[in-house]
């Protein structure tokens, strides 16, 4: 197995005030667990250096006056577009980095020189719209990724699972009229945290009615409530859907320990849930599937998810950490009918 870790030096060099829950410690952090397990030596890991994304690809997906003040601002040296969303010197660099490198990752499995990918990148991408950075997102990574698969290699049913704790917004609207991409999100009720968005009675629009799929899971969701959801909802959505290609927005802030979260995986439900996510892509795609880190803010929980992660793509045994968590019954009834409603609703499903 041939497996492509996209990093780049730009990627920590984008940063925020001091204290800032999104920092530089996340990647190095992950690089960190990463090295001391000796995968780039003879394990199938390759270490990929982006190249910047080409201005045409991102305008597919934002506006070139939105792009041209991003690069304004670092060129000034920084500034805020929301009070948690801050721009500093290297960040357009870094944003438009991480977008390449999305690209260079798809790429390279679509031509078969890699199985699958982990892009390790900062700025996260998943809350940023059309004109709007958000959510410490600047460029939509996944989103540019997406199009770039429809746009340049002519695929048609593009699968994005994103179960980042916050609702991807940004992935979500972009392509909330579009038969071609299914998104489902499994992120925390958005009464209960931000965006405040990623209800499952957000399906979609127009062709693309029934192409969007949101588990709003209710606080202290853990790993008995997430197997649920794939083996109830995401696993027959994707054998109804039958994707060509599978993109993940992977956020280790669903973690129990996240300081900015309340749900309850443990470190052997990401690898669950990386399990499956597998398994369904050696199904329907070839394999070909791509991860795009978004959040998780728990340093320490960000190195131990991401090496299980990489563990996962290699195929190799995984790291078991020492990690419990026990959801409780309320958590896992609500799931429960959350899963009754959604499969009496989704029109994939029906």
């Amino acid at each position: 197995m041939v497996t492509d870790l996209v990093y780049h030096e730009s990627f920590v060099k984008h940063e925020m005030s001091i204290g800032h829950p999104e920092s530089p410690d996340r990647l190095r952090s992950a690089m960190r667990y990463i090295n001391d397990r000796g995968l780039f030596e003879g394990s199938g890991l390759t270490l990929l250096n982006p190249t910047p994304v080409k201005l045409e690809e991102v305008y597919q997906i934002h506006g070139e006056r939105y792009l041209q003040s991003i690069k304004e601002r670092s060129e000034r040296g920084g500034g805020f577009y929301t009070l948690d969303t801050e721009v500093n010197a290297h960040t357009y660099n870094a944003a438009i980095l991480a977008a390449g490198g999305g690209i260079n990752a798809v790429d390279r499995i679509m031509m078969g020189i890699s199985d699958n990918a982990f892009v390790l990148c900062r700025p996260p991408g998943h809350h940023a719209e059309y004109e709007r950075a958000f959510g410490f997102c600047f460029i939509n990574n996944i989103a540019v990724a997406a199009s770039h698969l429809i746009q340049q290699h002519g695929l048609n049913r593009i699968m994005i699972v994103d179960y980042d704790a916050h609702h991807g917004n940004g992935t979500q609207n972009t392509f909330y009229s579009s038969p071609q991409v299914l998104y489902v999100g499994l992120h925390q009720d958005g009464r209960s945290l931000f965006p405040g968005s990623g209800f499952p009675d957000e399906m979609g629009e127009g062709k693309g009615f029934g192409y969007t799929v949101n588990l709003a899971m209710y606080p202290g969701a853990g790993d008995v409530s997430y197997n649920l959801a794939f083996t109830d909802v995401i696993e027959p959505v994707a054998s109804a859907f039958k994707p060509e290609f599978i993109l993940v927005s992977v956020g280790f802030d669903s973690h129990y320990n996240d300081p900015l979260t309340s749900l309850g995986l443990t470190s052997s439900g990401f690898r669950m849930i990386n399990s499956k996510l597998s398994e369904i892509a050696s199904a329907y795609t070839s394999g070909k599937i791509a991860y795009f880190l978004e959040g998780g803010y728990n340093i320490e929980t960000m190195g131990m998810g991401a090496l299980n992660l990489v563990e996962e793509l290699l195929g190799i045994s995984t790291t078991a950490f020492d990690d419990s968590y026990s959801e409780s019954n309320t958590c896992t009834e609500y799931t429960k009918a959350l899963i009754d409603r959604i499969r009496s609703t989704a029109p994939l499903l029906l």
